[in-house]
């Protein structure tokens, strides 16, 4: 996309006209001009340099936990949003040390690569399902589809629905009970609409709250189950505690999987050298994933608590972020530096060697506990593109979700040859 020429001082505003559709022109000039970015907007700190951003996720001295942070209108009230929703439960990302890892101990094993590699032949049934469903509904084409409404946006929440053992009738409303936590993950959202949010969140942990009584007095082979009772040196994990990890591995697993697929789909039809690279050879598929996380992935920022003083180099001079300050730290413009990946860091390359190198899946202590399975989606997924969707093209506009965190697309229409 073109760079739009712009002559007032930079400054984050993810409610300016266009940062929706593109917002790495925004992040440009910040990593340019302002790269450790005091906003007024979120009552702390923008930061977009790729140097910048994997030290911030790899310091341990650097906290994921809100009660550490002074005061402000926005931490005030994601803790009251947090006390109000958590019923005492404690989620893994937002921990630190020793609770942090105490808790991911307890929850790991479902997603380990042995593990996860042994979800493949689940994980294709469905995609190969969805895509039968699609051909019997709308026939072998030409046809014209949304490709997330119809095949990105539900997939993954209806695999991690069958993982959890969560019957089938219910993955509808769980697809929309996901998309609201996900929205409610934005720091500036307006009051009516966050409430609005939080009531159809307390609505989805009181689903899960008798799910998981049930299953409690049953032994289901699910990993839900597997959770329930999954101990490690003599600890389990209580009720309010395995509430709230279900719910953060649903976003967790479901929006950032199906914001690749959707994002990355745009734009292997805008670089259209490249899909025909992929169809070509398929051995590149696993490198083009990860060329896609960097180029348009779906993690955009990630919020932290300075512990201390922190100093950076700046184009405007030495800038110190104060201890107790809240900082977003920015994956999105992290993988596109120049200073990190070079000339080409705005066009898709699936050749790209260091591909592997992005922050998607974050860094440190924090590091994505679910990227395995993320990837087996977003491959499996892209395969079935690749196999059965012939021809496939744009057919009007896509359009974007107006959220800042989590990066994704509400629609993408596309016109393709099924079978």
């Amino acid at each position: 996309m073109p760079t739009p020429e712009l002559t007032e001082p930079v400054t984050f505003n993810p409610l300016a006209d266009g940062f929706v559709e593109w917002p790495y022109h925004q992040y440009a000039r910040l990593r340019a001009e302002d790269p450790v970015h005091r906003s007024e907007l979120l009552h702390g700190w923008c930061v977009t340099r790729h140097a910048d951003v994997n030290a911030i996720l790899r310091d341990p001295t650097v906290s994921s936990e809100i009660d550490n942070a002074e005061p402000t209108p926005l931490t005030i009230d994601e803790i009251a949003r947090r006390d109000q929703l958590s019923q005492g439960g404690r989620t893994v990302v937002l921990l630190d040390d020793p609770d942090h890892a105490q808790l991911r101990r307890l929850i790991s094993k479902p997603f380990r690569p042995r593990e996860v590699d042994g979800l493949q032949a689940l994980v294709e049934d469905r995609v190969r399902t969805k895509v039968d469903q699609l051909v019997s509904d709308k026939g072998t084409g030409p046809v014209e589809l949304d490709l997330i409404a119809d095949f990105a946006y539900p997939l993954p929440v209806e695999i991690f629905c069958e993982m959890l053992g969560i019957p089938e009738e219910d993955h509808p409303g769980f697809r929309f009970w996901v998309n609201c936590i996900a929205r409610s993950l934005d720091p500036v959202i307006d009051p009516v609409e966050r409430q609005e949010l939080v009531d159809h969140i307390a609505d989805m942990q009181a689903f899960l709250e008798e799910l998981i009584a049930e299953k409690r007095s049953r032994d289901d082979d699910d990993i839900l189950s597997g959770l329930i009772h999954a101990e490690e040196d003599g600890e389990r994990l209580t009720p309010e505690d395995l509430l709230a990890q279900i719910v953060t591995l649903y976003v967790a697993g479901h929006e950032p999987t199906a914001g690749l697929v959707g994002n990355g789909m745009l734009a292997l039809l805008r670089q259209p050298d490249q899909w025909a690279l992929l169809q070509s050879d398929r051995s590149l598929l696993r490198n083009a994933v990860s060329e896609l996380l960097r180029y348009d992935g779906p993690n955009q920022f990630v919020r932290r608590v300075a512990m201390r003083d922190m100093d950076f180099d700046t184009p405007a001079g030495r800038v110190t972020i104060p201890a107790r300050s809240v900082v977003y730290a920015s994956p999105g413009s992290a993988n596109r530096d120049e200073a990190r990946w070079g000339a080409t860091v705005d066009q898709v390359d699936i050749t790209r060697e260091d591909a592997g190198q992005h922050l998607q899946f974050g860094a440190g202590i924090h590091a994505c506990l679910g990227s395995h399975l993320a990837r087996l989606q977003a491959e499996t997924m892209f395969t079935a593109l690749l196999d059965r969707f012939d021809g496939i093209e744009l057919a009007g506009d896509p359009t974007w979700s107006t959220r800042m965190v989590i990066r994704g697309l509400n629609q993408l229409p596309v016109r393709a040859t099924l079978r």
